[in-house]
């Protein structure tokens, strides 16, 4: 499909006059389902920019946006993106230290907050900075107040004035070159950097998603419920709104599950750990089936499991299929043609389980730096265990340390402010050096190995990749995510955070349930369990690359700990930072 747009406000421009949603954007307010139309989003989003106008916003100036995904966080976005602004999306629940140096460093003007906690949170954060920054609160109420008297007083008027004249001139003088956003990356080790992308890098994403994965608004609908301060879900939005579909935002990521089966959508962007909880929800309901419906629930994925892609039906993927699997997807809402694994990477058994129960999952990869997808699969061209070919526009190889560059017009154009920075990850040629190791088959398709910094050297001169191992450790339904250690030392160990509420089964079927956490993890059954897992994960590794000791962590990660980016991503050092007595203790004796 071919976009007239240049530019983001383009986007939700080209939306209210291509098509007749009632149901462009959706939400839950007071247990029902609220729908917003294009031309009420368009007329929302042209008020909200002449408001931020009238109270003094410069073309250029910075505009935060602190707040939990909805239609009203992309109103607030569009709008000041429209009026010449740049966009900075945070997280909510990111360290105050952190929301602190990402205010001070983008200079911002303006700052919409979600909600009035998130706003008491904010205050003395932007009292100590001494800063004339002005909060607008985003009010889900307020903002639907605003956006229904509009509607209503314009709705009969053809031939009236376009609202707002002045945003509209601001935002026909963008140009693709013209910065959009700053996006704090939420890197493992330090403060965030500010990606610095233009409306034609994120532009260009959107209009290459079409050749991917095209969407018919008389079809399609989406649920989206990743945070919109990640720049994949954002742009997918972005996708959404110009492809001319509903998109519904989840009330939470944990009512996700519950909003899919309301909703039925065809479409759905993810994260690995999503898919994950996934399994072990299908797996606990069958493990909970007794009598033939139990036997076959578990045979039907013990064949999802291990029935080859490319294998023929048999009689009994049928039964499968009309008894077990069917009803599984029924749980996802019945409806998906297109689910997508982005931000970090999916393993490839787990993958293949989804699809042989006909989940239709396609992996991607990308950066901030890229706007962000730099390799997909999609439909017709999919191999599992790698994150897909080149997307559309995009170039790709592989530098002769093993390191994936790529180059394209979705490329940042740089660190804000930090030109040092910069030049250390783009090259004068363009290429953009991802920090990730990684190779190309024969067929163009990438698969992703690990991070360049994070492949370590063992005390015995031996190099281990610690991402495949933590992997394979987190496929298990008792562990959540792990920290390998081996840089320097003379064998592996491992961090390892348990998945609670399996945790929980474990504790009911060990008759534990009155045990404190950290006791019942110290248990001689319960260390026997976590022991057999790491038995099992080391028999497909090489020697040196086995995980000689463990402990297991009795409390979650948190982003307020520092222990993880808001992305939830761990923070290796950070980690292991916190628990450097115990890793030394591995190493004692």
């Amino acid at each position: 499909m071919t976009f007239p747009f240049s530019t983001l406000p383009g986007i939700v421009q080209y939306a209210g006059q291509a098509y007749s949603n009632p149901a462009a954007l959706c939400y839950k307010s007071g247990g029902r389902w609220c729908r917003i139309s294009s031309s009420e989003l368009l007329n929302s989003v042209r008020h909200a920019g002449e408001n931020l106008i009238e109270m003094g916003l410069q073309p250029g100036d910075r505009v935060g946006i602190v707040a939990e995904p909805s239609p009203f966080w992309l109103m607030a976005d569009l709008a000041a993106l429209g009026a010449g602004a740049v966009t900075v999306p945070l997280f909510p629940n990111a360290a105050p230290e952190v929301l602190r140096h990402q205010i001070s460093d983008s200079g911002m003007k303006f700052l919409f907050v979600g909600s009035e906690e998130v706003q008491d949170m904010i205050r003395p954060i932007v009292d100590s900075l001494g800063s004339p920054l002005k909060i607008v609160l985003l009010s889900s109420r307020q903002v639907q107040i605003v956006a229904r008297r509009l509607w209503a007083e314009n709705a009969g008027s053809q031939g009236s004035e376009p609202l707002a004249l002045e945003w509209d001139r601001r935002a026909a003088l963008l140009k693709p070159e013209n910065t959009a956003t700053l996006i704090y990356t939420s890197g493992s080790t330090g403060m965030p950097k500010g990606v610095e992308l233009t409306h034609g890098n994120i532009v260009s994403q959107v209009r290459n998603a079409s050749l991917c994965f095209p969407l018919d608004p008389a079809k399609d609908s989406a649920l989206s419920f990743l945070p919109l301060a990640h720049v994949f879900e954002r742009m997918v939005t972005y996708y959404y709104l110009a492809s001319g579909i509903s998109v519904a935002f989840a009330e939470s990521s944990r009512l996700a599950g519950a909003n899919l089966r309301e909703i039925h959508p065809t479409i759905l962007t993810a994260v690995p750990r999503f898919f994950q909880k996934v399994y072990e929800r299908i797996l606990g309901l069958v493990d909970g089936t007794s009598g033939i419906r139990g036997r076959i629930g578990k045979a039907a994925l013990r064949r999802a499991q291990e029935k080859p892609l490319d294998a023929s039906l048999t009689w009994k993927d049928k039964v499968f299929e009309a008894l077990v699997y069917r009803r599984i997807r029924a749980q996802m809402g019945g409806r998906l043609r297109l689910v997508i694994s982005g931000s970090a990477p999916l393993d490839a058994v787990l993958a293949k389980f989804l699809v042989n129960l006909g989940v239709p999952v396609y992996e991607g990869y990308g950066l901030s730096e890229s706007s962000p997808v730099l390799a997909v699969n999609y439909p017709g061209h999919r191999k599992l265990g790698t994150v897909g070919p080149a997307f559309p526009g995009v170039e790709l190889r592989i530098a002769p340390d093993g390191e994936v560059l790529a180059r394209g017009p979705n490329i940042m154009k740089g660190y804000y402010g930090l030109p040092e920075e910069t030049a250390a990850v783009l090259d004068k040629d363009g290429w953009l050096h991802t920090g990730d190791l990684g190779s190309l088959d024969e067929e163009g398709y990438l698969s992703v190995t690990g991070r360049k910094k994070e492949l370590f050297k063992s005390a015995n001169g031996k190099y281990v990749a610690p991402l495949p191992i933590e992997q394979a450790l987190a496929t298990h339904r008792l562990i959540e995510s792990a920290v390998i250690i081996a840089e320097g030392r003379p064998f592996v160990s491992a961090l390892i955070y348990p998945d609670f509420d399996s945790l929980l089964a474990l504790k009911q079927d060990l008759d534990g349930d009155s045990r404190e956490t950290g006791s019942f993890l110290q248990s001689e059954a319960v260390q026997r369990r976590f022991a057999e897992i790491v038995e099992h994960v080391n028999r497909g590794l090489n020697s040196w690359e086995q995980v000689r000791k463990f402990h297991v962590i009795d409390t979650p990660p948190a982003i307020e700990s520092g222990e993880m980016t808001p992305t939830l991503k761990l923070r290796r050092h950070a980690v292991e930072a916190k628990y450097h007595r115990k890793i030394e203790s591995f190493y004692d004796s």
